[in-house]
């Protein structure tokens, strides 16, 4: 439901007309405080309480707390910077960076033992597996969030942990778990008078008893939540429960209500200008008009939607939108644009074309066809009717009137059958012509941006590396350094400049690899494993046949495939020895990579992006992928692909 909103309640306290008091509180306490350590704590906690009040402030005050914590070489404040930066991405649905900010935060806090610190990464990487559907990984590091934070009694933080734990188990299905600590974090919070996690424990609560019919509990929920969001002046917490509301009301069929409540939600969304969330909610007001049948009042809602998630990028506005006013056309009749509008919507969802998209065009198709048939069967029955007249007048004519329409019938049933099997067969030769084309777009400008990205890092980035690790060079040769801590930062800082131009040089080899348009696969899949360290992981090459060069998109797509599967057994499978045997043949390429690490149970579903960018490649060049593997036994991958 609105999950943008969800995270926003997750991580750190939101309220406006009460946070001030304590904003003032923290300023004052600034002006008195002259410890250094204690002063970039104090810049943090202001930033933090600023955070959704007055952006442009606490990212001064963040700035300020940033180089503060760099002087001095404060770890814990180095960690706070990466957890409030983390935060940061999250509300703005920056998720891969929530990911790189909670791993800084993480190293930062395991290499000087700060278990609270540890405790907000595990936080921060629990709800970035949680937005990207890895529920498993979510529990798992929210759990070890929770254990930290019980054993060093944070009351606050434990209630949060609960929280998030409840909303990963909802939307895994598991109600009674999600319920369980819900109600456990409710209490929690109640008892330490926290709002804001009440306020999030509340909307828990409020999903889960609307997703299992019990609107009045829901509602109650709901109307508690804007009692406390008006108090502490959160409007995101009103904004929750009024989506919340008028969800329920239009489970209830009560459209008017479920209307007036997303017309509040719209009003704060355009509060807060977001224009991701305003398409959100023009999308939910085009489905309740759809829902009451007012397909005028749907079409212009939707379209709205369509032009805020256009204006925003938001592709999932965009996807859903496009789906339902599909589903509008298609009500009123209008066969002609409610395909359009559904081409739209894949083209929307490219890499999410599946059965879905084809059954509902298979839905318009059969309901033009069933239309057809209603037209012939009127027909006939008219001829049967006039063959009921004719009965009474003249057996010869009824002989010749019935053989006429069984031949009619006949002739038209063939070639309406011969019509319906050519269309047929068109229109399913154009959606797989379709699919392949917009994969092919999709994978075509996924490389090419990352030959541009490498490019850039390479000649720009790197060049600039390059030239600050000269001009120090010459800076430290002119300069004399009486103190012995001096030159220490001066030389550890020349070792972070090159240890900086080491790391882009890998990074744009890795995304545009020197040797794959010209030297061919094999060739550069052994430049690719020479860069892997040996003594942590041993790799085996073996190929054959590999006299002349394959096409290059082909050779791209399966440089991508194996590179992406060496990178999962070096993230996942802790693994030792990894052999890659890779044969060309005159009908097919092979592929086998199998490992001695941990194994994993192929029954489980994976949602991991990287997986899934396999499978599409795969799909692409018209190959197969098979994953052998039992937990504790290693991993075997088999891999064909037509030569």
């Amino acid at each position: 439901m609105r999950k943008l909103l969800l995270i926003i309640t997750l991580l750190l306290p939101f309220a406006l007309q009460a946070q001030n008091r304590r904003i003032d509180s923290l300023k004052n306490r600034l002006v008195a405080i002259r410890v250094d350590t204690a002063r970039a704590d104090l810049y943090y906690h202001i930033a933090v309480a600023l955070q959704r009040i007055d952006p442009v402030a606490s990212k001064k005050y963040i700035d300020t707390a940033a180089v503060l914590v760099k002087k001095l070489n404060y770890p814990m404040g180095l960690a706070n910077v990466y957890s409030f930066n983390a935060v940061q991405s999250s509300l703005q649905g920056k998720f891969d960076s929530l990911f790189v900010y909670s791993e800084q935060c993480l190293k930062i806090a395991q290499k000087y033992k700060l278990p609270l610190a540890t405790a907000k990464a595990y936080n921060g990487m629990g709800i970035y597996h949680w937005q990207t559907g890895d529920y498993s990984e979510a529990i798992k590091n929210h759990l070890a969030a929770l254990r930290i934070r019980e054993q060093y009694k944070d009351q606050e933080g434990i209630a949060a942990s609960r929280a998030n734990l409840a909303w990963v188990y909802f939307d895994n299905q598991d109600i009674k778990k999600s319920e369980q600590y819900g109600l456990d974090a409710l209490n929690l919070a109640k008892k330490i008078d926290n709002p804001t996690i009440v306020v999030n424990a509340l909307q828990l609560l409020a999903n889960v008893y609307g997703s299992t019919g019990k609107y009045d509990k829901a509602l109650h929920c709901d109307e508690e939540t804007i009692v406390i969001s008006n108090r502490e002046g959160n409007k995101r917490g009103l904004s929750q429960a009024y989506s919340n509301m008028a969800n329920c009301y239009t489970e209830m069929k009560l459209y008017d209500k479920a209307l007036q409540y997303q017309h509040e939600v719209l009003k704060i969304d355009e509060f807060f200008n977001d224009k991701k969330q305003i398409s959100d909610t023009y999308l939910n007001i085009g489905g309740i008009y759809t829902q009451k049948k007012d397909f005028s009042n749907a079409m212009k809602w939707l379209k709205g939607s369509i032009k805020f998630a256009e204006e925003s990028k938001f592709k999932q506005g965009q996807r859903g939108a496009w789906q339902l006013l599909s589903s509008v056309y298609e009500s009123k009749g209008d066969y002609k644009n409610a395909l359009a509008a559904h081409q739209k919507y894949q083209e929307a969802s490219v890499a999410l074309v599946n059965e879905q998209s084809n059954a509902q065009i298979a839905h318009m198709n059969a309901h033009y066809e069933t239309e057809k048939k209603e037209q012939t069967i009127k027909l006939l029955n008219k001829e049967n009717t006039i063959q009921k007249l004719s009965i009474n007048k003249q057996k010869t004519t009824i002989s010749i009137i019935v053989g006429l329409v069984l031949v009619a019938f006949v002739m038209t049933a063939l070639v309406y059958n011969r019509n319906k099997l050519k269309q047929k067969a068109q229109l399913q030769t154009q959606l797989i012509k379709h699919q392949e084309s917009m994969t092919k777009a999709v994978l075509d400008a996924e490389e090419h941006e990352r030959k541009r990205i490498a490019a850039d890092l390479h000649d720009g980035v790197g060049q600039l590396f390059s030239a600050v690790k000269m001009n120090l060079n010459g800076l430290f040769e002119r300069t004399e350094f009486p103190r012995q801590e001096d030159r220490f930062l001066a030389e550890n800082t020349m070792a972070l400049v090159e240890e900086s131009c080491k790391e882009v040089r890998v990074i744009s080899h890795q995304m545009m690899p020197n040797m794959l348009l010209r030297s061919g696969l094999a060739s550069d899949l052994k430049s690719f494993i020479e860069k892997i360290d040996a003594d942590k992981l041993k790799i085996n090459l073996e190929t054959s046949g590999f006299k002349d060069k394959l096409e290059s998109n082909v050779e791209t797509m399966l440089y991508r495939i194996i590179q992406e599967t060496i990178n999962n057994v070096i993230k996942h499978a802790q693994a030792t020895q990894l052999n890659i045997e890779l044969k060309q043949c005159k009908e097919e390429i092979t592929a086998i990579i199998k490992d001695n690490g941990i194994g994993f149970d192929t029954k489980a579903q994976a949602n991991g992006i990287g997986l899934k960018n396999i499978l599409t490649r795969i799909e692409y060049l018209k190959g197969t992928i098979n994953y052998n593997s039992v937990p504790g036994r290693g991993t075997i991958v088999s891999i064909q692909v037509p030569a």
